[in-house]
């Protein structure tokens, strides 16, 4: 039997650790939706671009999202307590570069979006989820961010964006 603990365990730099640019190869290659991970300023809306996003576990309700940890929208999620997740449609995919490359303050110029339990979500998502924070996991250079989750919603009739061999497509019928 395995035993399971929180303990770190330092990451590997010796011969048994892969390539980073091999790492990143084999990344490639797992298929996932592409999101927008939100949250408000204030009373203005942030967000950035993300993949790394998952169901953690169903009882009860939990999400975790894993954003750099210098992430301006890590920081007002950090002090909002709450942030959401919009799942992009194939239809919106020019706003998953929007959201990766354009300046924070410019991101949401002309996004429609409604907020839902106290966190932005982009109209015409395929889903989208709001989540209330139980937890920041520091991992390396990035933050895992777990969230309880307050609101959901799904369009049925939306095709998802799907990041898959570092190019956006959509899945096939």
């Amino acid at each position: 039997m395995t035993a399971l603990t929180q303990e770190a365990v330092a990451p590997g730099n010796g011969p048994d650790t892969v390539p980073p640019d091999a790492f990143r190869d084999a990344m490639a290659r797992f298929a996932r939706s592409v999101t927008v991970v939100t949250a408000y300023d204030g009373t203005h809306p942030v967000g950035c671009t993300a993949t790394a996003v998952l169901s953690l576990t169903d009882r009860p309700p939990t999400l975790l999202a894993s954003l750099a940890s210098d992430s301006g929208t890590l920081r007002h999620i950090r002090a909002a307590g709450r942030f959401g997740v919009s799942v992009l449609p194939y239809r919106l995919r020019a706003q998953a570069a929007r959201f990766a490359v354009l300046p924070s303050a410019r991101r949401f110029d002309g996004v429609a979006h409604t907020s839902r339990c106290g966190a932005p979500l982009l109209d015409g998502a395929v889903a989208g989820v709001v989540c209330h924070v139980t937890r920041f996991v520091p991992v390396a250079d990035h933050t895992l961010v777990i969230g309880h989750v307050v609101h959901s919603a799904v369009d049925e009739g939306a095709e998802p964006l799907i990041h898959f061999a570092r190019r956006q497509t959509r899945p096939e019928a």
